[in-house]
Order: C-alpha cells, then structure tokens, then sequence
C-alpha cells in the first residue's frame, strides 16, 4: 500500500508541473516571439491641416468625413519616382470589420497624387478607419505612410 501511495503523489506532482507549464506556454511567457515589443505605429490624421510622414505630405479636403460622401486625398511625395504613376491608399475600419477599402490615387500635373474617398456606411455613428498609402508598385522600396481618419454619419 505505502509503494501505491507513493506512485499518487508522484503521479500529482508530476501532473501539476505539466500543467503550470502548459499555462505558462498558453500566457507566452516562455520566451519567443511574443516577447518581443509590439512596434507602436504612428498614423497620420487625415484632415485639411498637412501631416507630413516619411518625407510625404499629405491632405484630406474636408475635416468631417461623412460615409457615401466625397473627400479628395492629395499626397505630395518628392521620394516617389517620377515614373511611379499612382499609388494605393487601403483603409480598414478599426472599431468595426468593414473590409478593406481601397482607392488608387493618380499622378497630376503638378506631380502630386490624388483620389477621391468615398466610404461606405456603417451602422455606428463614428468609426476610425487606419491604414496606409503606398506605391501601387511593389519594385518601388518605400516605407508605406500610415494613415488614419475619423468618419461621422
């Protein structure tokens, strides 16, 4: 009997150390990839104030946006070049999954880019939409300029 009590708390011991471990591994503090920082991103706000990011400039023509309603995006990019025609700006709601919206923004005579943005509806009363704009080329090596506006039915 004593030879069968030992085997128990053998047994215990043993399943309670895999299971802290198997905590341990579900909470990602075991080392890896989850240690690493998350990289905190810094999205420029969309409006009639300029913001300026990776040596871009970029504008929005209204400061409200207003679903199904248009706003012209202009981007002045000196980095982009000249043979670049237009690029992409993909947006994703954040509070809410509306797919990813995306408009491509041609190149105008002066050398700027621009498009006209159009969301669609939501059933809140505001939402962010963050993404980035970016070369509509993938040969172009450039950082992306990440972006973010605020809609308001």
């Amino acid at each position: 009997m004593p030879n069968k009590k030992k085997w128990s708390v053998i047994t215990n011991c043993v399943l309670t150390l895999a299971l802290a471990w198997g905590g341990y591994q579900l909470m990602g503090l075991s080392g890896g990839k989850n240690d690493e920082p998350q990289k905190i991103i810094d999205y420029c706000q969309l409006s009639t104030k300029a913001c300026e990011q990776n040596h871009a400039i970029v504008t929005l023509s209204n400061d409200v946006i207003h679903p199904m309603q248009s706003a012209e995006v202009s981007v002045s990019w000196p980095d982009i070049p000249q043979n670049t025609d237009s690029l992409i700006l993909s947006l994703e709601g954040h509070e809410m999954m509306m797919g990813v919206y995306k408009l491509k923004l041609t190149r105008t005579l002066n050398g700027h880019f621009s498009g006209n943005l159009m969301l669609p509806f939501c059933t809140s009363e505001e939402m962010t939409w963050q993404g980035s704009i970016k070369p509509d080329s993938n040969s172009v090596k450039i950082e992306p300029i990440n972006v973010s506006l605020r809609m308001i039915k």
